[in-house]
């Protein structure tokens, strides 16, 4: 097998695993994937390139690739993101159990029962009326008028 074809398919197998596997969280299989496509790309380029250079070029590729990327990707993986639930607040519910201010009911929304409890400070409601959601606590909504 030629150093073309081996540093190609060393490549496809490293951006493999950090897609399907590593989902974009480690970037080093990228960096060395990337590196490896250069040195394939090199020796395309240059026809009769060694292993001995075809390796070296493909360390020298994964290391610059590595200072170029890694910055810039690690800023975009530490960005903050929504923090999850809080589209849900303010939705209104249909209650399929009663709740009241001792007993946790259950409530209907998004296509699924949902345990739910009383805000602070909120009346009970019956099976049948519609509340809204004013806080998530875990898989728990409290919900109110």
């Amino acid at each position: 097998m030629s150093p073309t074809m081996f540093f190609l398919l060393l490549g496809l197998a490293f951006l493999g695993i950090e897609l399907l596997i590593m989902q974009l969280s480690v970037f080093w299989f990228m960096f060395f994937g990337l590196g490896a496509f250069i040195a394939s790309a090199s020796g395309v380029l240059m026809p009769g390139l060694s292993w001995t250079a075809s390796v070296a070029i493909f360390l020298i590729a994964s290391i610059a690739v590595s200072f170029a990327l890694y910055p810039v990707l690690k800023k975009w993986q530490d960005k903050p993101g929504l923090i999850a639930g809080n589209d849900a607040i303010g939705k209104t519910v249909e209650v399929v159990d009663a709740i009241s201010a001792d007993q946790a009911g259950t409530v209907s929304w998004s296509g699924t029962d949902w345990a739910a409890e009383l805000a602070d400070g909120e009346a009970p409601f019956e099976p049948g009326s519609m509340a809204k959601i004013r806080k998530l606590e875990g898989i728990r909504l409290l919900v109110g008028r």
